[in-house]
Order: structure tokens, then sequence, then C-alpha cells
């Protein structure tokens, strides 16, 4: 919710007298008569934006406050808040292995205002509050955002929904959540992977199984976590998370940020009551370029000031933080809505079952070896082949054989393994690990056995692989180098870019390089035998 002009302009006691003015018309406006009830009606028609469609596995919908508007550089929303955290969001889906082609984020075309006015809106106040009172604004928002889910969740796709509030739009995400025809509707819930909520007009601070996990978090001024009471909440109202959404300490998909000095979802008392108008102009207007209900951004004006980059900053990190937690709790959701296929057994392994917990995966059959995974708990692994190498005693048994696991890119001890000593079945490793047909081995082309390597595969008869500068094919070629099927090379880092040249989609690209004389480049994960993104990314750092 905003009524003040602009951030970053420093005309604090203009300001203030400004408000002095609104306030006392805003006071008149909101009747107890229009609190009480509103006219249910359907939402104002979208901004210029794509209709909605099932093309997108992911699909960000964002409800950003009142009076804000899209503008050059803030697409989802002119205070800032809500494009801080898109970003966040898309950033840690691009983490979880979702390429940007496969994302949408797009606004929930609601009203967002704040009072019933249609005449021309004197400029010196700031944005347009009209054209809808609050309540009027709030209920077509929540009833627009029902609209979508149900679209969405009736995708023969099922996309997965992150929804991202703030302030009005926190208050129209809650309500949407809350109704039956979302909250008590599987199919409807299923397709919501999580929720964000930010200066939430709508909070409720009694959820304590949330705020203990960290789902519903209030922080201080500087940016700490602290507690809030019961007695205190949202300005305009206080409504529960639905628990299909809430979940038991720490497991629910809900999350939720509030500064303790925001009176918009932090207000003493009832909601709605006393100075309530009051207290919401001192949220958005202190005197300073970034007040409470503003500072949950990472782009505010700094003009100077040491104190809002580094607002900014703490903006930005917590930020990064909610989306992270939201985002797990969104592939999980995912993951139950679209369950992941059984895996296959690799080609020439043999399934065995391993039966102890925290049980490393080394790049060698030694204790002194790097880490390649950890299982933490018992599950069915696939060995390769086996060899005679260091003792390992557990449980008062030795062993000195180690199985190769492909998936895992690395060595188990025996000891952890069901069965003899010596696993019937599995051959024995003849000299160095063979490679797979697909995924990641070790290799020593560049002197370190430790190194992960991968083959070129893909390449038409009398063509070649080239290295190149950037992830792209438009910043020329790093090298000489031209690879042909069954090369090998030392692959270091991975990022994203474009689409592999024969266009199936691929966007992963690695810096790799042949461990010689020849400078290394990007090279574009169709081309390699990298295998699975799930099994590659556990070893391989972002560039």
């Amino acid at each position: 919710m905003r009524y003040a002009a602009g951030p970053g302009r420093n005309h604090a006691p203009r300001r203030r007298a400004i408000w002095t003015a609104v306030l006392a018309l805003l006071a008149g406006l909101f009747s107890t008569a229009q609190l009480a009830g509103a006219d249910r009606a359907s939402a104002l028609p979208p901004p210029p934006q794509p209709a909605m469609n099932c093309d997108k596995p992911w699909v960000i919908i964002n409800a950003y406050g009142t009076a804000e508007s899209v503008k050059p550089g803030l697409p989802y929303g002119s205070i800032g808040v809500n494009d801080t955290y898109v970003r966040a969001v898309n950033a840690a889906l691009n983490e979880q292995g979702v390429p940007d082609s496969d994302i949408t984020a797009r606004n929930l075309p609601y009203p967002a205002s704040a009072i019933d006015w249609d005449l021309p809106w004197p400029p010196f106040l700031g944005d347009n509050p009209g054209p809808d009172d609050y309540w009027d604004s709030m209920w077509k928002g929540r009833d627009e955002l029902v609209r979508e889910i149900e679209f969405y969740s009736d995708c023969p796709s099922r996309p997965t929904l992150v929804l991202i509030g703030y302030s009005q739009g926190g208050q129209v995400v809650k309500n949407a959540l809350a109704n039956p025809a979302v909250a008590g509707d599987q199919r409807r819930s299923d397709s919501v992977g999580a929720a964000i909520t930010i200066g939430d007009a709508a909070r409720h601070n009694g959820q304590t199984s949330m705020a203990q996990s960290g789902n519903m978090l209030t922080l201080d001024a500087n940016y700490r976590p602290v507690t809030t009471t019961i007695d205190r909440g949202g300005l305009m109202q206080r409504v529960s998370v639905p628990s299909v959404f809430a979940g038991l300490f720490g497991d629910g998909r809900y999350f939720d940020v509030c500064r303790v000095d925001d009176l918009v979802c932090n207000k003493p008392g009832r909601p709605g009551t006393g100075n309530w108008l009051a207290e919401f102009g001192l949220s958005i207007d202190d005197g300073t370029t970034n007040p409470p209900h503003l500072a949950y951004r990472d782009n505010a004006r700094p003009n100077g000031n040491p104190r809002i980059v580094w607002q900014n900053e703490q903006g930005k990190r917590v930020a990064g933080e909610i989306a992270e937690r939201a985002v797990a709790a969104a592939v999980a959701q995912r993951n139950i809505v679209h369950p992941p296929p059984e895996p296959e057994v690799p080609p020439g392994t043999t399934p065995v079952e391993m039966w102890a917990t925290d049980v490393n995966v080394r790049t060698a059959p030694t204790t002194d070896a790097g880490i390649t995974h950890r299982f933490p708990g018992p599950t069915t692994v696939y060995a390769q082949c086996q060899k005679h190498a260091e003792s390992v005693t557990d449980g008062g048994v030795t062993n000195d054989v180690w199985s190769y696991l492909p998936v895992q890119h690395g060595w188990i001890s025996n000891v952890y393994l069901r069965g003899p000593a010596w696993i019937p079945g599995v051959p024995e490793c003849a000299g160095s690990t063979p490679p797979p047909e697909q995924g990641l081995y070790h290799c020593d082309i560049g002197g370190d056995p430790e190194s992960w390597c991968a083959r070129v595969t893909g390449i038409d008869p009398g063509s070649f692989l080239g290295m190149y500068n950037e992830p792209n094919y438009d910043h020329g070629r790093s090298s000489s180098y031209r690879g042909h099927n069954g090369d090998e090379l030392i692959v270091h880092c991975w990022t994203t870019g474009a689409v592999d040249a024969d266009g199936t989609g691929n966007r992963y690209w690695f810096f790799a390089d042949t461990g010689g004389a020849l400078p290394g480049g990007y090279v574009n994960d169709h081309y390699l035998t990298t295998g699975k993104f799930a099994d590659w990314s556990q070893v391989i750092p972002p560039c």
C-alpha cells in the first residue's frame, strides 16, 4: 500500500504537510460502512501482457501494492519490493536447474487502489490511489487470483505456481489461498508450489509454528530476526494461513516477512480501528527515503546515503534467503504433482542395497579422497565394478573392497553394502575406471586424476565441436580446437546461455579444456556425455 510520492525524493517536511491533508481526506472516504462490506465485482482489464497459457512449467504470479503501477525498470511494481522478490525467485529457480525458458512471470490484473476516486488526481500527491476503494480493490484482486489459480490448475501440463504479494497484494494472496475454492480443492491447492507475502496487510501473528520455523519472519530495523506479539498484526485484516499451505514446523510452503516497525503488517490493536490511517502514513513516510514499509526492496535510490545502500544490501539478502526456501518447497510440491520417474538401472551396473546412514562416496577408493556424494540413509546403489583397495572397518566388520558407483561418480566401501565382502555378479574393475556411456567420470588427461571428464557426442560426420569465448555462438571461438565424437574433455564449471546449435532447447554450457596447451572455452551440454543435471550439478560448480 502506498499513497506517497515516488521513492528517492528528499522533501520530508513538505510531504508530511501534504500527508496531513491527504489522510484527512482519506479518513472521510473510508467510512465504517465501506470497511464493513464491498461489491465483489470482477477485476479490471489486465495491463498489456501475454494472456495466460499453459506453455511454461513454472509461473510466478505477482500482486503489487496500493497505487503501484508498472514503470520502466520496475516491471513488477513501481515501489520496487515486488521486483526485488520476483528477481530473487527467478534466481532461486535457476539455482535449482530451472532455465529462464521454463519460467514466466506475470502481474495480477487488479485495481491495487485505495479510494473511490474517478476524477483526475493531483500529480504532486504522487500515484493515483483510485479508482476503487480499498476493499473493492482487494476483493477484486482475490477473485482474480482465484480465477488464475483455477486456470493454471486445469492445464493438462499442471504448471507450478509461485505467488508473490506485497502490502495490499499480500492481503490479496492470503485471501485467495484461504478461499474454499483453493484451500478446499486439492487440485487447486496442489498447483501452488509456494507463496511469499511481504508487508502483508492481513498478517496474523497467532500461527506460532510458522514463526518458530522461520516461515513467518519478523525483522527489526537492522534486519535481524525478532519476535512480535499476537495482539499485533495486519493493518486491515488478520487472516490465518490455511493449514494446507502453513504446514507444521517448517514443512509448509507459505513464507511471510514483516518488519516490526512496519505498521501495515504489525499494527498494535485491532485492524482497521483507531488511528490506522496515521499509522499507515507513518509506515510509508517517516521522513526518510526508505521508510519501514518500503525497506524490503534492494533498489531504493541511495542519493549518496550509505544507510540506504546498506538497506538495499539487506533487502536483497533477505529476499534471496526467503526465495531459496520458497523455491525448495515449490520444487518438493512439484515433485508430488509430477512424480519423478523411477530411476533407471544404469547399463552395465548391478543394484545393491546400501544399509548404513551418512555414507560418503569418494573420488578414489580411499578414505583420504574427496567426497562426491553423501547418502543420508539406506538406499539402492548401482555398482559398475569392484576392486581391492584400502581396508575400512565399521561396526566391527572390516572390508578392503570398494565398488564404483557411476551415478554418484565415485567409490563406496563394500563394508556398507549388503552381502559378502566381494559382491556376486559385480565384475572386477580392470585398470582405470571405465567411463560410463552417459555421465561424468574421472580422467587424468590434464595430469590430475580427480578431474571430471566427459566425451564429445552428437557431432555429425564431416563436422566438429568448437569451443567458444562465451556460452553462445555470437562471440567467436576461443581456440583452434576441433572435437569429434569420443574425444575427452575436462569440464570445470557450468552456466546457462544460448540454445544448442541443433535446437533441442539445451541451454546448459560447460567451460572445458583438453588438459593440454590449447586454451579452454564454452561447450554446450548437448554435445557432451555429461548425463543428467541432477547428477553433474552435485560435483560441477557454477561458473
